[in-house]
C-alpha cells in the first residue's frame, strides 16, 4: 500500500472517530437522563446497561485519542467518559432501590393475613363510608370508619393509604404522625402498586410535606397507570413539576 493510500485510510478512520465522538457528544450534552447517556432504554436490563458501559469505556479510554493529536476530540471524549461513568452509578443506584421495592412488595404481601369474604365485605362498607364523611370534611369520623374497614380487612392498600393519610391530616405537625403516615402510604402502595388513588395520596402527603421526592415519584407513577387521571396535572402543578 502506498503512503498516499495510507494517509487516506487514517483520514478516513480520523473522520469516523469524529463523527461517533460528535454524534455521543450531543446526545450527552441534550439530556440528564442516564439511559438517554448510555443511549438504552429504560427497560433494558443490567446485563445490557453493563455491556453498553463496557463497550464505551474501552472506546473512550484517553491514551485511544491522545496519539490522534486532536485536542478539541480528546477533551469531548474524556468527557464523554467521565459523564458515562456518573451515568453507570446512577443507573445501578436505580437498579439497587428496584430491587429494594420489589423485595419490599413481596414482604408486604406475605405478611397480609387471609380474610373471609364477609370480612371483606363489611370493611368495604366501612371504607365506602370513610370516603363519604372524608368528602363531607368530617376527618375523626373518616378516621374511624378506616380504621374499622382495616380492621375487618388490613389486606387492601387503598385502605391503608386512606387511613394512613386522614391520621395525618387531622394532625399534620406532629413528627411522629408524619413519619409514620410516609412509612404507610408506602406499605400501601407495595400491597396495591397498581392502584392511582394510593399515588394520588402520596403525591398530596409528598406536596403537604414539602417532600419532593416523594411528590414526584408518587406523580411519575401516577402519570404511567393512568396519565388521564383527573388530579394529576393539578397535583403537578402543585409540585411545581
Amino acid at each position: 500500500m502506498s503512503d498516499v493510500d495510507s494517509e487516506d485510510d487514517n483520514e478516513s478512520r480520523l473522520e469516523r472517530i469524529q463523527g461517533i465522538v460528535e454524534e455521543d457528544f450531543e446526545r450527552i450534552q441534550s439530556t440528564d437522563d442516564p439511559f438517554v447517556v448510555l443511549n438504552l432504554s429504560e427497560q433494558a436490563t443490567p446485563e445490557e446497561v453493563r455491556d453498553r458501559y463496557e463497550r464505551y469505556e474501552r472506546f473512550y479510554r484517553a491514551e485511544n485519542f491522545q496519539r490522534l493529536g486532536d485536542m478539541d476530540l480528546t477533551r469531548k471524549a474524556l468527557d464523554i467518559r467521565r459523564t458515562i461513568g456518573r451515568a453507570m452509578v446512577e443507573i445501578q443506584s436505580m437498579f439497587e432501590q428496584r430491587s429494594e421495592a420489589e423485595h419490599q412488595a413481596k414482604k408486604a404481601f406475605s405478611e397480609l393475613p387471609d380474610v373471609d369474604p364477609d370480612a371483606a365485605a363489611m370493611g368495604d362498607i366501612y371504607f365506602r363510608d370513610g370516603l363519604s364523611f372524608l368528602r363531607l370534611g368530617d376527618l375523626e369520623s373518616a378516621r374511624q370508619h378506616f380504621q374499622r374497614a382495616s380492621d375487618y380487612d388490613p389486606s387492601r392498600g387503598i385502605i391503608i393509604a386512606n387511613l394512613a393519610y386522614t391520621e395525618f391530616k387531622l394532625d399534620p405537625t406532629n413528627d411522629e404522625v408524619v413519619e409514620q403516615t410516609g412509612r404507610n402510604l408506602q406499605r400501601a402502595a407495595n400491597v396495591e402498586p397498581k392502584n392511582p388513588e394510593i399515588f394520588v395520596l402520596l403525591a398530596r402527603f409528598g406536596i403537604n410535606t414539602r417532600d419532593q421526592k416523594t411528590a414526584r415519584s408518587a406523580l411519575e407513577r401516577l402519570e404511567k397507570l393512568n396519565p388521564s387521571h383527573p388530579r394529576l396535572k393539578a397535583l403537578k402543578k402543585r409540585a411545581k413539576l
